[in-house]
């Protein structure tokens, strides 16, 4: 096992592209990450449903996705205890709509990020999220 203490990252939505700048944008950050991919919500649930998982630090998570939607895959996180209290989930989404957002903090999202246009603009956001004091 590896001792670097690694922060890790989810990466859960079903454009490739996306993930791909995303996970691009985190790299550049030159921090110990290590980061998974997942193409579907359903994939993230069943992720963490392993008992032998590690815990999540951060969950990137698209609301809008085949099958079973962010929504849901917020409720199902939190509510079955699949991730750890600790664990940050980032809504990632195209909708900038409000009640889109209350909805997604109502289920227990703790932020929520409008995909951005640029990559300059992703890297910033990939910045100020894992520079946020989550206290």
């Amino acid at each position: 096992m590896d001792e670097d203490p690694k922060i890790i990252i989810c990466l859960a939505d079903d454009d490739e592209d996306d993930r791909m700048l995303l996970h691009e944008a985190l790299l550049e950050l030159d921090r110990p990450f290590r980061i998974f991919e997942l193409c579907s919500a359903q994939q993230l649930i069943e992720h963490f449903s392993k008992p032998e998982q590690e815990p999540a630090d951060f969950i990137f998570l698209d609301l809008y996705m085949p099958g079973m939607d962010g929504f849901e895959c917020i409720e199902r996180l939190r509510g079955m205890g699949l991730v750890s209290r600790n664990a940050r989930i980032i809504v990632y989404s195209i909708d900038s709509a409000g009640k889109t957002m209350q909805k997604a903090f109502a289920l227990g999202a703790d932020f929520y990020a409008v995909k951005p246009s640029t990559y300059a603009d992703l890297k910033n956001l990939a910045a100020i999220v894992m520079g946020a004091s989550w206290e």
